[in-house]
């Protein structure tokens, strides 16, 4: 039987140094160490995905686009990320659990907006993987065919068989998801960093520069103002991820540590990375051609990698594959143990907060990404195309959702401190921090949507605003029904005690 929390933890309890706690709960205690939260978060991020999925979104066509400044931009976004991660990291601190956002909101903001924001949460991470894969697909598909002739392989094998792999990983235990994520993490880092350094080595027409640091610098006349703010806000979207291992505290040795730990760390390594990734794309396809990056019909990445790399091109799409691989398994557990949690609190069928009596994991759960996949990863692209799709679900719905959510915990972190937990206030952590990425974020959108992008991405506020809109009217039908039980436990935290030997990390 899953455990109703019955032994919920305090706020105020701190970790010593000198020992190793664990979590009291269902879950896998100890699982997952500092490596094992960093790489959570890392795969999550997605770096290959970042780096190139959305390269000619950013740099873009007349009025749509960053153009050669798209590095500046991520520069920018990664500045805004920064400070977000240190408010997310004051949370993570005092309140560990599965439901991460869910329990964070709950605790500071009352269980209703925890609710609202663990269903605008949907349009995050549970989404993510299925319109990846299906991109993925489409990729293999177009390179197999104009490189190899081979004609026999389709889009939709991607997600047929990338679904079942990750809910049979996410099935198995949260240890042998972890092997995987660090071993395809890693992959992709290495490869989309060396693919940086060799466009920077061997620069296209326009030769090396430092131009795409400098505001204004415009070569072919391709970006505009609003184009900037809108390739800041999709930076944003392409550093999200570094809150993956919030939901995996249950499962962290030292979730008070290691989890705010691994924010920061990932935050840093992947962010800087990512502004290097998309200068060296900028710079080796050449700052004077860049009016062709947009219109492309092959990703720049594997443009550039074709030129410089020759026989050895098939390495970025080796990054791809792993980025795709480790983004899955990272969405799937963020997803499972939020929904797991949830299950626990009661907002959610019981059967959510069940897990398999030896391997210490949520199958409900898992079986419901796993369906939640196959509709946006095959479904979706089908209907609307794979990238065409990706673009809208992944590229603008999803950014509009995590900004909700990201704004919803600042505004809880900014009450908390302001009340509960006066005696801790920091002015710059806990007001400057969190009110100005706010409305940095909020201006960003303003700034991207205002006016509306082209069909049928123009359509994204509006299915958002649809989502947070039947999100509320389920709370009203379940109060409705007397269904408020789960109020007073959504804000609950784990307990944690010291770790016996048999549960050190391996990773």
């Amino acid at each position: 039987m899953a455990t109703k929390n019955a032994n919920p933890g305090s706020a105020g309890f701190v970790e010593a140094e000198d020992k190793t706690y664990v979590a009291i709960t269902e879950l896998k205690p100890g699982a997952v160490g500092i490596a094992g939260a960093v790489m959570q978060n890392v795969t999550h991020i997605a770096p290959a995905i970042a780096a190139f999925f959305f390269t000619q979104t950013l740099v873009g066509t007349a009025g749509s686009g960053a153009g050669a400044t798209a590095p500046l931009a991520y520069f920018i976004g990664l500045l805004i990320v920064i400070p977000l991660g240190v408010c997310l990291m004051e949370l993570a601190r005092k309140f560990p659990s599965a439901g991460g956002y869910f329990t964070y909101v709950s605790r500071t903001l009352g269980p209703v907006m925890g609710f609202l924001t663990a269903w605008v949460f949907v349009l995050y991470s549970p989404i993510a993987s299925g319109p990846s894969l299906a991109v993925l697909g489409q990729i293999l598909q177009d390179e197999l065919t104009a490189n190899y002739g081979i004609t026999w392989f389709h889009w939709y094998y991607a997600p047929i068989i990338g679904i079942p792999l990750a809910a049979w990983a996410g099935y198995t235990g949260v240890s042998f998801s972890m092997k995987w994520i660090v071993t395809v993490g890693a992959a992709e880092f290495l490869i989309v960093l060396f693919l940086a350094l060799s466009g920077l080595a061997n620069p296209g027409p326009g030769g090396f520069s430092f131009g795409p640091f400098i505001p204004g610098f415009n070569p072919g006349g391709i970006a505009t103002f609003t184009g900037f703010f809108l390739a800041v806000v999709l930076t944003v979207q392409g550093l999200t991820g570094w809150e993956a291992a919030v939901p995996l505290a249950e499962e962290t040795s030292n979730p008070r540590r290691n989890v705010p730990r691994s924010i920061m760390a990932s935050i840093l390594i992947i962010g800087i990375m990512l502004v290097i990734a998309q200068w060296g794309q900028v710079i080796g396809w050449g700052t004077n051609d860049l009016a062709k990056l947009g219109p492309s019909p092959e990703i720049p990445a594997l443009v550039i990698a074709h030129r410089i790399w020759g026989s050895l091109w098939w390495l970025t799409l080796l990054a791809m594959i792993t980025s795709v691989l480790g983004v899955t398994l990272a969405c799937q557990n963020v997803a499972t143990r939020m929904w797991y949690s949830m299950g626990r609190a009661g907002v959610l069928p019981a059967a959510f907060a069940q897990v398999h009596p030896t391997r210490k994991t949520p199958v409900a759960a898992v079986i419901a990404q796993a369906v939640l996949s196959v509709g946006v990863g095959i479904v979706g692209p089908a209907l609307m195309g794979t990238w065409p799709f990706f673009i809208f679900l992944v590229g603008y719905t999803l950014v509009l959702a995590v900004i909700f959510v990201y704004i919803a915990a600042n505004i809880g972190l900014v009450k908390y401190f302001l009340t509960e937990a006066r005696s801790e206030f920091n002015f710059i952590l806990h007001f400057i921090f969190p009110v100005g990425t706010s409305l940095v974020l909020l201006y960003s959108i303003y700034a991207a949507f205002v006016p509306l992008p082209a069909a049928p991405n123009n359509y994204t506020p509006l299915v958002a605003a649809l989502w947070l809109a039947i999100g509320i009217v389920i709370v009203i039908w379940m109060k409705a029904q007397g269904r408020s039980d789960w109020l007073t436990k959504a804000g609950e935290i784990i307990a944690e005690r010291e770790a016996t030997a048999s549960e050190k990390p391996v990773l």
